[in-house]
């Protein structure tokens, strides 16, 4: 009789573990394609018979029984950490793209109606006077023009402004996620802590857990480092964001990140970082690449710009002085300002001052000489022709290259993925084919526990009736 109970004990425990193990695998094919869930397989381990302790109690007989003793988390910690740090690169490359991208919108060249063209018109007005010196409608238009000019320097500049507000509030949103993930992580921690203490399965927790990783990684370059019993904590620079006790135990806390930007002037700007007051260094992250747009990307094409803006008003002033207008005196300036945001033609300039003539004359001042010499100003190493072609050359340089990492990077980060997908995603094919193993175990120990069942039915009920009257 013992024998028999104990296959009945034996049998049961397959069929538990079985059951469990079809459990685990319906939650796999249930979740395949929820974000940040990590495949599990059943864990099940032989067990035998307690030393000295009939098998009636202990339940199975030696190596003849099988217990399910959990689900194992089937990731890859070297890969979930390489994963974080390419993301967290393409995070930095594909936002410093992006807002190279969107100023290479605001210097879209050659276009119809862009700075160059613009200028070109600007240039051509000069020799429309020139062809007609004394004529009062070439000089207004020229003025005109030149007014054109400046409102499109003006929107230039202003458009540049509207990307560095971008980058400023996707900065500051960066950060907040970044304090929120941080809070999250430390109470995550906390009830990481006790599941593991009171041998509670807290795998849906690690994957909680993995996905505040991922996202401090990739908003602002955190650091994680995961102890043995499954909590984590995280620096940002060299200083702790989310913290842990010695050894992983409590106590657990999160502390605050800040970005503090200083505007010396439009083209000196600084993004402090700080963790509790004490200034860190962001790693390659979005927060990192927005901080570039801030303090480097805006302001050096602001600078160039600016470039054009005094090239503009230093090459027509030096041309106005050199030349007379009208009434025989020097020309004055036309253009006020030196930045792209300040240039604007002088309100008190008109079409008479406009310094057409090379040299001054009783006869009106019309030899167009100094007109002429204007026309062809378009293409003087100094002037803002040359320097409009810079900054264009530069930005198209500087966008092809972040455009050429960003796709190197995203090759690397999708490799990266796949390979860790194939440890720890989840493939209907491979749960499908766990599931019929998990249900032909099931059957075969039913199968066990039915044969049981009819020999202990034939040894209690239809043994000893031998000679019965």
């Amino acid at each position: 009789m013992t024998n028999f109970f104990a296959g009945i004990y034996g049998a049961n425990d397959a069929l538990t573990a079985a059951r469990y193990g079809l459990e685990v695998t319906g939650q796999n094919i249930a979740n395949a394609n929820t974000p940040g869930y990590t495949r599990q397989a059943s864990r099940q381990a032989a067990v035998g018979t307690a030393v000295g302790v009939p098998t009636i109690h202990s339940g199975t007989v030696a190596n003849g029984g099988v217990r399910a003793t959990g689900a194992d988390r089937l990731n890859d910690p070297i890969l979930d950490i390489r994963a974080r740090d390419e993301h967290a690169k393409s995070a930095n490359v594909d936002t410093n793209a992006a807002r190279l991208a969107d100023i290479e919108n605001i210097f879209r060249e050659p276009s119809d109606n862009g700075l160059a063209e613009q200028l070109h018109d600007f240039w051509n007005a000069w020799g429309d006077v020139a062809n007609d010196p004394g004529a009062q409608v070439p000089r207004e238009m020229l003025i005109q023009s030149g007014q054109a000019t400046v409102t499109t320097l003006h929107s230039m500049d202003s458009a540049l402004d509207s990307v560095a507000t971008a980058a400023k509030n996707s900065l500051d949103a960066q950060v907040t996620a970044a304090n929120t993930a941080a809070g999250d992580l430390a109470e995550l921690n906390r009830k990481i802590d006790i599941g593991n203490a009171t041998s509670v399965n807290v795998n849906a927790l690690l994957d909680q857990r993995d996905v505040l990783l991922d996202k401090l990684s990739s908003t602002v370059g955190g650091v994680a480092k995961i102890y043995d019993n499954g909590t984590a904590s995280v620096t940002v620079g060299s200083q702790d964001l989310v913290k842990v006790g010695a050894g992983g135990t409590p106590q657990f806390e999160a502390k605050q990140l800040t970005a503090s930007m200083t505007v010396t002037d439009p083209t000196h700007v600084a993004v402090d970082f700080a963790v509790d007051g004490t200034a860190v260094t962001l790693n390659d992250s979005t927060a990192a690449a927005e901080a570039k747009t801030l303090t480097d990307t805006v302001p050096k094409y602001r600078g160039q710009l600016d470039d054009v803006a005094k090239a503009l008003h230093d090459t027509v002033n030096g041309l106005q002085s050199s030349g007379y207008q009208l009434d025989g005196a020097s020309g004055p300036d036309m253009f006020t300002g030196t930045t792209a945001s300040s240039i604007t033609v002088d309100p008190a300039f008109t079409w008479k001052n406009v310094a057409a003539s090379g040299a001054p004359s009783a006869s009106g001042n019309l030899d167009g000489g100094n007109a002429l010499a204007a026309a062809k100003a378009g293409s003087l190493g100094t002037g803002p022709d040359t320097a409009y072609s810079s900054l264009v050359g530069d930005l198209g340089r500087a966008s092809a290259s972040a455009k050429q990492q960003q796709a190197t990077q995203g090759v690397i980060a999708s490799s990266v993925d796949t390979l860790r997908a194939s440890t720890s995603g989840v493939s209907y094919d491979e749960e499908v084919s766990n599931m019929l193993t998990y249900q032909m175990a099931f059957q075969a120990s039913s199968r066990v526990l039915t044969t049981l069942d009819s020999m202990l039915d034939t040894l209690i009920n239809h043994t000893g009736l031998v000679g019965k009257v």
